[in-house]
């Protein structure tokens, strides 16, 4: 694919930034080769029994985290030895308005399983997004109820919580456990309540005005672009006005993994109405 005709493939492209590495990538003879972990480096010895590599990444994956963050001393991340619950509980001290989660009808569970990607990638039951979005219009009323009694009882399926797991090669030397990422496989229908709960769960954040308008990522009409183009505008603006500017940047070490579970859960009970 040379320019040109790569070109005109970006414009029509739906993910424009896949589509623009993709070209780049082609055009510097840089390919992806897809290859089997056959061996790993455990405590300097080389390892390629496939069920004692899987149980190594499963133990590596499982305990990174809190390795990590046992070296975290959390009690003066707020304030003076304030614990974060009780700080969560000292700044909403009132309930939160009332907004319930609506139902889901077969039309929503339509449009959602419709907005997904259609890929060929599956979780353990091999079942596809092309092949859900297919037959949607027939599977679209059992599972409107199945998620309307998921959202009455607050329990997401546990069977739709299973994974399979997939280490991703980052870069470095490919025996080192540690320069693969794991990439979670999850069922297709879960991704539809996933999008279900997310719809609902934004109208109430939005509703209460829990985010701060610093937040950039991961909201509708939002986007990382427009935080970068926020951050170049105020420091053009101070330059302009001859003043100094200055930045700290911190890249965090396995960030999303590292999430304090409990904490999280303690945001969101004290940002639930009550």
């Amino acid at each position: 694919m040379g320019f040109n005709s790569g070109f005109k493939g970006l414009i029509h492209s739906v993910n424009k930034t896949k589509t623009t590495w993709n070209i780049i990538n082609e055009n510097i003879n840089k390919r992806h080769e897809k290859q089997d972990i056959s061996s790993i480096n455990i405590n300097g010895v080389v390892i390629q029994n496939n069920q004692i590599i899987a149980n190594t990444f499963n133990s590596y994956y499982s305990s990174v985290a809190k390795h990590i963050t046992k070296e975290i001393n959390t009690s003066n991340t707020i304030g003076s030895n304030q614990n974060p619950v009780t700080y969560l509980h000292n700044i909403l001290q009132q309930p939160l308005p009332l907004h319930e989660f609506k139902h889901v009808s077969p039309k929503e569970i339509e449009n959602v399983a419709k907005s997904l990607k259609a890929k060929d990638s599956h979780g353990y039951d091999e079942i596809p997004t092309k092949v859900i979005q297919q037959s949607i219009s027939y599977i679209s009323l059992p599972l409107a109820h199945i998620c309307n009694l998921m959202l009455s009882s607050g329990t997401f399926p546990t069977r739709l919580k299973f994974a399979e797991i997939k280490p991703l090669y980052k870069k470095g030397e490919r025996t080192d456990i540690s320069n693969y990422r794991p990439i979670s496989l999850l069922p297709s229908f879960s991704k539809i309540f996933e999008k279900i709960i997310l719809r609902r769960l934004i109208q109430h954040l939005d509703y209460n005005k829990i985010l701060a308008n610093e937040q950039f990522g991961f909201r509708s009409k939002t986007s990382t672009d427009l935080d970068s183009f926020h951050l170049i505008s105020k420091i053009l603006e101070a330059l302009n006005n001859r003043l100094l500017v200055g930045g700290i940047f911190c890249d965090l070490m396995k960030a999303f993994d590292c999430v304090d579970h409990k904490i999280l859960l303690a945001k969101m009970y004290q940002w639930h109405y009550r």
